[in-house]
């Protein structure tokens, strides 16, 4: 079964289709910190866990992220986790690969009966270098950087009741990047043309969840869910000295998400998932604009 579904994965990444949006710049990947209910059912300390997505960004840039996260059940209520990823992009400017940005979480359970839960979220996203990578000696725009260039807070909570949970989250980055990108050649094509992201300084993002989970047999199950993020404040770039605020580059992106869930012996699981957007901003300089998104993530490995 398992070599089933990871051949299946493998034949839905080769037939990637395309759309518009996405826009997570690290809140959502918390998630991940065992919003799974079989966390408190683990007999370790200890649990890992593996995931590959494959996405197409702004003018269809290949990008390729391998994750491996870290768990501690510090207390019976007290989660941390560490996520590193790997990052791989390729597009019609060139492609790089390199350790992405790390996501350091503290998860704290303060609420706990048989119909609701409740967790409180402290985490940081750590940069990994200053998005300032080139290719063929001229700067590359934000959707081929493997890091966002910048030192990020996230706080959080969810809320769980039976088939439900839902999650809210606000997240402030400190500062600019030390990306150099801007379009200084207007006769180029289109399609070589990127959003500039000359010293970005990215709004702060509010993110609303709703999920529901509906149970299949063995334990097994679908989630569904609908993501909600909203930059409050316009990005910000520097251009012949000046800082310019984007037009467009705040509002409203929205996310759909499917994932099939099994479970597997000895505590593990994998999940199979599907997530698309079906409305974004004008202006997205933050190189987070993603197409159909596919994912396979293995638990407690």
């Amino acid at each position: 079964m398992l070599r089933l579904l990871l051949s299946l994965f493998f034949l839905l990444t080769i037939n990637v289709l395309f759309c518009q949006g996405c826009s997570d710049a690290g809140a959502c990947s918390i998630e991940s910190i065992n919003f799974d209910e079989s966390s408190n059912q683990k007999k370790s300390d200890i649990s890992l866990n593996l995931e590959q997505t494959t996405g197409l960004g702004e003018k269809f840039v290949f990008i390729s992220q391998t994750t491996a996260g870290i768990q501690y059940k510090a207390t019976k209520s007290t989660f941390v986790e560490l996520r590193v990823p790997f990052i791989f992009t390729s597009g019609n400017l060139g492609h790089t690969s390199g350790v992405g940005d790390l996501i350091l979480s503290v998860n704290q359970q303060v609420l706990n009966t048989n119909s609701k839960k409740l967790n409180l979220i402290l985490a940081s996203r750590i940069k990994s270098n200053d998005a300032n990578k080139y290719f063929d000696d001229k700067p590359l725009p934000m959707a081929y950087q493997t890091s966002l260039g910048t030192y990020d807070l996230i706080l959080g909570s969810l809320f769980s009741i039976p088939k439900w949970d839902f999650y809210a989250a606000w997240q402030h980055s400190f500062g600019r990047n030390k990306n150099e990108y801007l379009v200084t050649d207007l006769t180029i094509p289109d399609n070589h043309q990127y959003y500039e992201s000359n010293q970005l300084k990215r709004g702060d993002d509010i993110y609303l969840r709703g999920r529901r989970f509906f149970d299949l047999k063995n334990t097994n199950r679908i989630l569904v869910n609908t993501l909600f993020i909203y930059r409050i404040q316009r990005d910000e770039i520097v251009k012949n000295d000046e800082n310019i605020l984007l037009e467009g580059s705040n509002g409203l992106t929205i996310n759909l998400a499917f994932t099939y869930s099994k479970t597997l012996k000895n505590h593990r699981k994998i999940d199979l998932s599907l997530a698309f957007p079906i409305v974004d901003k004008d202006y997205r300089a933050d190189g987070l604009t993603r197409n159909v998104v596919l994912g396979l993530r293995l638990v407690n490995l």
